[in-house]
């Protein structure tokens, strides 16, 4: 695919980050046209919604797409990597998108970083980079509440089990962000925003972050999701509309499995399957018109074997020379340093696992444009850590209190992390 091809060297000819090694390891995120954190202005655009923060895409690939449609649905499949649907389209595992693809478009983007779901989710729900927003990682140091916070289910790391605790140390979800969330933007002009998400997180913390001007449909599985999804495009009146839908389990088997296993494999296939025979087999003509369909990932995932020189209670040297335990994603650990330590952590760092990490500096972060563009959030820059460690292969950090089992994992710069579908396909 000619097209596919020049659009992947212009993501590889991204600037380098100084302080990482040029490496096949390392694919940095763009914010620039050829992103994640583009797609959302670009819907906007193409329903005739508001500027967003962020930049829209590039013309290459808006050049693609018809200059406006009457309803755009977005499904995200997370932990969907592009390079993991191109393997499965290759090994007839993905039947529905191979045999789809000539009438389709299905190009490569970046996702942000860190490459982890609360942080793409507030990209899309905002229109704006990470740099701006401020969600930095699925564990992130809160200085205004002077605690570390599980960023999905809202609650102090600490305290297992206690969803939404955070709401007993004033924390307000809806406020929170202090930006507008895309369904109130786009009912500025008229435009109806959807938001199927499972039942079991529709009224969680991040779901009432997001979803505040859209109108909410939980599910409890792919039939309910799919057959309800139909039902509303098939629905009169029929004006502009956003709907998005988040199915997870891509992501939940593959932490437990491994990206490529069976039962990751058998169960994106289900879901394709299903997604054909309940919903697009039965829209009606009229609700096809002017209607685009795109699939995307908040991130892809690489597999990472259980390896015990990785878990940090077996370093309580390296953990001596930290004021508290790493944050963000064990593939991109945020660490804070005790005065003076730079010098050893990094000699630790090679010792211990020599050419598996880089460490960069909060500063570095922050001048590359790791995060994005835009202006950056106020807390920002206590969010980051001192030192931030950028690993190389399947290399990974493991802090948690509680056996590791992930055979998974996400949140670095790894090609098979980064890069996400987007797969087109109009409806009419």
């Amino acid at each position: 695919m000619p097209f596919v091809d020049a659009h992947l060297k212009l993501l590889l000819e991204n600037e380098a980050l100084s302080g990482l090694p040029n490496s096949p390891d390392i694919f940095l995120p763009n914010y620039d046209g050829f992103g994640l954190a583009n797609l959302t202005p670009s819907i906007s655009r193409w329903l005739g919604g508001p500027d967003l923060s962020a930049s829209v895409f590039s013309d290459a690939i808006l050049n693609q797409f018809a200059p406006k449609y009457k309803r755009v649905v977005l499904l995200l499949v997370d932990a969907l990597g592009y390079n993991q649907l191109i393997q499965l389209m290759e090994r007839g595992q993905a039947d529905f998108w191979q045999r789809n693809l000539p009438e389709a478009i299905l190009l490569p983007i970046t996702s942000i970083s860190p490459s982890t779901t609360s942080t793409a989710l507030t990209t899309i729900w905002t229109g704006s980079t990470p740099l701006e927003h401020g969600i930095i990682g699925y564990e992130m140091w809160v200085k205004s509440l002077s605690m570390v916070i599980n960023t999905i289910v809202h609650s102090p790391i600490t305290f297992n089990g206690d969803v939404g605790g955070l709401a007993r140390a004033g924390f307000d979800p809806a406020n929170f962000l202090g930006m507008t969330p895309l369904g109130e933007q786009f009912a500025t002009r008229g435009i109806e925003t959807h938001a199927f998400v499972p039942a079991s997180i529709a009224n969680s913390g991040l779901s009432r972050m997001h979803h505040i001007g859209s109108q909410l449909h939980g599910y409890t599985a792919e039939s309910d999701l799919l057959a309800n999804l139909r039902d509303l495009l098939n629905s009169r009146p029929n004006n502009p509309k956003f709907v998005y839908a988040y199915w997870s389990l891509v992501d939940s088997l593959m932490h437990h499995y491994g990206t490529y296993n069976e039962r990751v494999t058998e169960q994106f296939r289900s879901f394709s399957e299903a997604f054909e025979r309940i919903l697009l087999a039965k829209l009606e003509p009229w609700a096809r018109e002017d209607t685009l369909f795109l699939l995307t990932a908040d991130h892809g995932s690489v597999e990472t074997p259980y390896d015990p020189k990785y878990d940090l209670r077996t370093h309580p040297d390296l953990m001596n020379m930290l004021v508290m335990q790493p944050t963000c994603e064990g593939r991109l650990p945020y660490l804070y340093l005790k005065p003076g330590k730079e010098e050893a952590v990094r000699q630790y760092f090679e010792h211990a696992w020599p050419g598996q990490f880089s460490l960069i500096t909060r500063q570095q972060v922050l001048d590359s444009g790791l995060l994005g563009r835009g202006t950056p959030h106020t807390d920002l820059e206590n969010r980051i850590g001192d030192l931030v460690a950028v690993p190389q292969g399947k290399a990974y950090l493991w802090w948690v209190n509680r056996p590791n089992v992930m055979q998974g994992r996400h949140g670095g710069l790894h090609p098979d992390e980064m890069l996400v579908p987007l797969y087109a396909l109009s409806l009419d």
